[in-house]
């Protein structure tokens, strides 16, 4: 049995590679779900503005507050979906997401027990879907890829599923 070193330096770069990026429809349902947030938000500076009558200030305040968060959140929304994104190599997928908490996970083929493509009804509206992939232990998926094409997410499955039944 041997056991040789494998240095930090030699191994290869992840990063070099070219993720697989999102369909723009995905930025703007982020964008759309984040002002829909915001909109009750609105409504109380508004409320605040017509009841809060002892303090003149206080609508003010809170409408500046509101236009600080909406542009910082759509911001974020708007720099993550660029850093969102998957590789499919020959072993594995591997899936990054965050911009200012970044997240990198990668799934062996090996370990993967099934897949599943669920869309619910804002992503058939913006013609979406997200890809669950399932390891062996676990009763959630381990992976989970939102904002896909359906015939992207169908022949991710598919290509998948076809690893999963060569390493049976």
């Amino acid at each position: 049995m041997t056991n040789d070193t494998i240095l930090a330096a030699d191994l290869p770069n992840i990063e070099v590679t070219d993720f697989r990026k999102h369909p723009k429809r995905f930025l703007n349902k982020k964008l759309i779900a984040k002002i829909l947030v915001f909109i009750p938000l609105l409504a109380g500076v508004v409320v605040a503005y017509f009841v809060v009558t002892e303090y003149p200030w206080l609508w003010k305040v809170a409408g500046g507050l509101w236009v600080v968060l909406l542009i910082l959140s759509v911001f974020i929304s708007y720099k993550e979906y660029f850093v969102r994104g998957y590789i499919l190599r020959e072993k594995d997928i591997t899936y990054r997401k965050g911009w200012l908490f970044h997240s990198q996970i990668t799934v062996p083929f090996n370990r993967i027990q099934h897949t599943e493509i669920n869309h619910g009804p804002i992503d058939r509206l913006f013609k979406l879907c997200q890809l669950d992939i399932f390891t062996a232990g676990g009763s959630s998926s381990d992976l989970s890829i939102s904002g896909l094409d359906p015939k992207e997410a169908a022949k991710l499955k598919e290509y998948i599923s076809g690893k999963l039944s060569a390493h049976a």
